[in-house]
């Protein structure tokens, strides 16, 4: 299961990695059974599996065959397979087929168990309901959601439904109790699955026992164990051991999408560490490598959002870190067509549209600095719609707010330079509502009250931004630009010493940013 990432741009702007949109409504169920379009209940039985990964979930697919994920058998050591009261347990022999590219496999077990009716996954239409049983943290439950799609790559099946690690394996029903999928992954905010007629293929495969240890032996296995353990390490924050370990995961098995995928995030994270270190080259390195592999996972599905959205998030880092105009330009504009991807391929996602007006706004203000307004403006319009959308796809979500005001100061500010006092005054006034509802959304985001206090300045409320700085600055003490603001503020107010403190923190800060600033003053 992958992971994703967030990360803050510090004064004035944020941007998002991490899928944080709002999970549709979703009905859990806690009774051990299968829920049938009739409203009848069959006794299928859904396994309980144990073992050094933790608790994972299984379903038999015939009386002495239980199916479930490649990455829930690979690990090492005994498998249990329980019964949801824990009181029947199934001896695992050995494994009789399995499909590496779509992690499943099929476990022969000592006893008998009753075997799901099994649908054909073609079948499955955008909005379908289905059926989850597992064990999420260990608990047995049930969920209902829905279909949103179908990836045409490999036919895995995407679904509107809350799922963790405990549902790893567990099976995916239809109204009428007949699986259409497995569970293997889940990407915030959706869920994935095999689609049944791999499975239906799989067994369709009438081969030898072969046992656990030797299976595990195999190269496509051991990248399972490999990637699995990466992405813990990632989890943990030990960046440098999840990238060994999913170096060997590539290394054992080149077409494992994932693994590319976390050691891009891994890179990424190490990076964002080595830039707050001041380590510019080390960083650049680590996002251009990020970069790669995020593609590598693009190459090998090209329908994963998530991949073209953390791309993205890599070109727009190494824009922060560019000093050659042409190529940050370029890395905003290549971030902004892979965000604008995404929304091809996904548009219910508010974050792409929240990273995609970021984006514009940053381009924009290097239009700006080359005197280029026209240019800049039609950026800032665009950057303000990118906002709106999000924020009319998630009005709970405080980002887009931030940042359509920010997008609006700058539009204002070049209003006021071309003299056009009226216009610039409305952009402020939206700008302060704008954070005036991020601070209600979330009271502890100091960027948004940055951003008001900018905008305040600009309206003549030097009293009211000092109050926004002095915010900011509690939320956040060490970015140099709050306390710039609050100088200038005060300075207007005539309060020149109090604002020289103000600008000699600057240089105790950062002294480049102090130095940069005390010539524009």
């Amino acid at each position: 299961m992958k992971q994703y990432i967030k990360f803050s741009l510090g004064f004035l702007v944020t941007l998002c990695l991490l899928f944080s949109c709002a999970r549709p409504p979703q009905q859990v169920i806690e009774t051990p059974q299968s829920v049938l379009e009739s409203g009848s209940t069959r006794d299928f039985t859904v396994i309980r599996m144990e073992g050094e990964f933790g608790v994972a979930s299984g379903f038999f697919v015939d009386q002495d065959k239980i199916a479930t994920n490649i990455h829930v058998a690979a690990y090492p050591g005994i498998i249990f397979a329980r019964s949801p009261d824990q009181k029947t347990i199934w001896t695992v022999e050995g494994i009789t087929a399995f499909d590496a590219k779509n992690d499943l496999v099929i476990l022969k077990v000592a006893g008998k168990g009753v075997p799901f009716p099994i649908a054909d996954s073609d079948t499955v239409k955008v909005g379908d309901i289905v059926m989850t049983a597992g064990y999420p943290n260990g608990k047995y439950r049930i969920t209902k959601g829905t279909i949103y799609g179908v990836r045409g790559s490999d036919k895995w099946i995407q679904m509107r439904i809350e799922l963790s690690g405990g549902n790893s394996g567990g099976p995916v029903q239809n109204s009428k109790g007949q699986i259409i999928g497995i569970v293997s992954g889940v990407e915030t905010p959706y869920s994935y699955a095999i689609p049944s007629n791999a499975l239906r293929a799989l067994l369709t495969h009438s081969e030898p026992i072969e046992f656990l240890t030797q299976w595990r032996k195999r190269e496509p296995i051991r990248a399972y164990v490999y990637s699995v353990q990466g992405q813990v390490k990632y989890n943990a924050n030990r960046y440098d051991e999840a990238i060994a370990d999913l170096d060997k995961a590539i290394e054992l098995n080149p077409k494992k999408a994932d693994a590319y995928y976390n050691r891009g995030l891994s890179k990424f994270r190490l990076g964002d560490l080595e830039s707050k270190k001041g380590n510019t080259e080390k960083a650049r390195r680590l996002y251009e490598s990020g970069i790669e592999d995020s593609t590598q996972a693009i190459k090998l599905i090209p329908e994963d959002v998530f991949a073209y959205h953390n791309r993205a998030g890599g070109k727009f880092r190494l824009a922060q870190l560019e000093t050659d105009i042409a190529k940050t330009q370029q890395y905003y504009q290549d971030a902004i067509d892979d965000w604008t991807q995404v929304i091809k391929l996904n548009s219910e996602l508010a974050d792409p549209y929240n990273n995609l007006g970021i984006a514009k706004v940053r381009l924009g203000e290097t239009n700006a600095d080359q005197g280029d307004i026209s240019a800049a403006q039609e950026l800032y319009v665009a950057a303000i719609q990118d906002c709106t959308q999000a924020i009319q796809l998630n009005p709970e979500y405080p980002d887009p707010y931030i940042n359509r005001g920010y997008a609006q100061s700058r539009l204002g500010k070049t209003k006021t330079d071309k003299g056009d006092i009226v216009g610039a005054e409305a952009l402020y006034t939206a700008t302060v509502r704008d954070c005036t509802q991020a601070i209600q959304l979330n009271p502890e985001n100091a960027a948004a009250y940055g951003n008001r206090g900018v905008a305040k300045a600009a309206l003549g409320n030097a009293e009211g931004a000092i109050e926004d700085f002095d915010a900011a600055i509690r939320l956040d003490p060490e970015e140099a630009e709050y306390f710039h603001e609050r100088g200038l503020a005060k300075e207007a107010l005539g309060q020149h010493k109090a604002a020289k403190a103000d600008f000699e923190k600057v240089k105790e800060l950062d002294p480049d940013v102090g130095k940069s600033l005390e010539i524009i003053r």
